[in-house]
């Protein structure tokens, strides 16, 4: 009689396609000038010359030398005046994959604090990633290529937690928890964020001798920077106008790795957030002019 599988087991048997962050080939087209076709005269001197061997020195000296080294400088010109620059450079955003089977699970741009600790030591706290469209309303969006287990109320350093633990697609790695529901107010913003295991994760940095301009993979990752600035820059200068503002308008960001840290130790206060984020709007400020 057949055993009935437990509902908490994770299905080993790997996915046949694993999805992808970034493409797996690059194709860069270099436009090159095309070669000057070869006038009438000169592919009948040299098809003449090839015919008839005894005849070469009977054509006249002057002709010759006028005509084919001519066209093979011409031919020559374009590749000097453009040399191609093969320079390397990063070809891709930076990614975390899993160490064992090499998944991709998320971009390094989605860590939010390195000051987690997991079962195998050091973690990271990871934001999930963008909804796809192919995802429906009811759906959250999550990492990629990651199978999740039963949830459970766990006892951790902060507190007691509802998680789930994560597991690689391919290889079925655990590879950390997600926070599902946590019992404190202070604790909340966890919730729907992933823990990934240093010592189970690894980042990937790709180089390539293409110019990153002419991959364009770095337009998006830049348009959030400029919108967290802008969005920073808004809230400073509403949060200075009129004389009756108090330190209550500061609130908690947790997308801040500093802010982060200084909640888990027990030191986070309105007034150094406030002068820490006046001095990154005027560094930001002072970069642009």
């Amino acid at each position: 009689m057949a055993r009935r599988r437990s509902s908490s087991s994770i299905a080993a048997t790997p996915p046949i396609f694993p999805a992808y962050l970034l493409s797996s080939f690059n194709f860069v087209l270099h436009h090159r000038k095309s070669t000057a076709p070869t006038s009438p005269s000169v592919s009948a001197a040299a098809s003449s010359s090839s015919s008839s061997p005894t005849s070469a020195p009977a054509s006249s000296p002057a002709s010759s030398p006028a005509t084919i080294p001519s066209g093979s400088r011409r031919h020559s010109t374009p590749v000097d005046k453009h040399p191609l620059s093969r320079r390397l450079s990063r070809a891709a955003p930076d990614t975390l994959r899993c160490r064992f089977c090499s998944t991709d699970l998320a971009f390094t741009a989605q860590i939010i604090s390195k000051g987690f600790t997991g079962r195998f030591g050091h973690a990271y706290l990871v934001a999930p990633g963008p909804a796809q469209s192919s995802t429906t309303e009811d759906e959250q969006p999550s990492l990629l290529n990651i199978r999740m287990g039963r949830s459970e109320d766990r006892q951790l350093v902060t507190g007691w937690h509802t998680v789930a633990d994560i597991f690689c697609a391919t290889c079925a790695c655990n590879l950390g928890w997600k926070y599902v529901d946590a019992q404190e107010p202070s604790q909340t913003y966890k919730v729907g964020k992933y823990i990934l295991e240093m010592e189970r994760v690894v980042k990937h940095r790709s180089w390539d001798d293409v110019a990153v301009r002419d991959l364009d993979l770095f337009e998006r990752e830049k348009e959030e920077k400029e919108k967290k600035a802008e969005a920073e820059a808004r809230g400073h200068d509403e949060s200075g106008k009129g004389d009756d503002g108090d330190s209550d308008e500061i609130v908690f960001d947790s997308s801040d790795e500093e802010e982060c840290e200084d909640i888990f130790s027990g030191t986070w206060n309105t007034a150094t957030v406030a002068k820490r984020r006046s001095q990154a709007v005027a560094r930001s400020i002072s970069l642009v002019l």
